[in-house]
């Protein structure tokens, strides 16, 4: 069985698809995401939602998506990490922050 263990994407959509090309004649059997969807990177709904297309699929959420989906605050951030989680915030659609 083939597993893709990946984390860490933080919203950044081209790095994210340049894995899947990279994967594309692969045959992977389970699809396993470690957090960190959002945060940083200019494109946390498209990065949401092509993760959520992948099957089958385990995920867990990382500490920026915490923050993003408010289960967590950013007091533990740095200011530019703190300054990416209220951008997403307002940039998020509600049914990728419920994911």
């Amino acid at each position: 069985m083939r597993y893709l263990i990946f984390t860490d994407i933080h919203g950044n959509l081209e790095a994210f698809n340049a894995l899947l090309k990279f994967i594309q004649k692969r045959k992977i059997d389970h699809f396993v995401c470690l957090g960190d969807l959002v945060g940083y990177g200019a494109s946390p709904n498209e990065t949401i939602q092509k993760v959520r297309s992948l099957r089958p699929l385990s995920i867990i959420r990382g500490n920026h998506d915490k923050a993003v989906s408010g289960f967590d605050s950013v007091e533990t951030f740095n200011p530019i990490a703190a300054a990416s989680i209220f951008w997403t915030k307002k940039k998020i659609l509600r049914k990728n922050a419920e994911f």
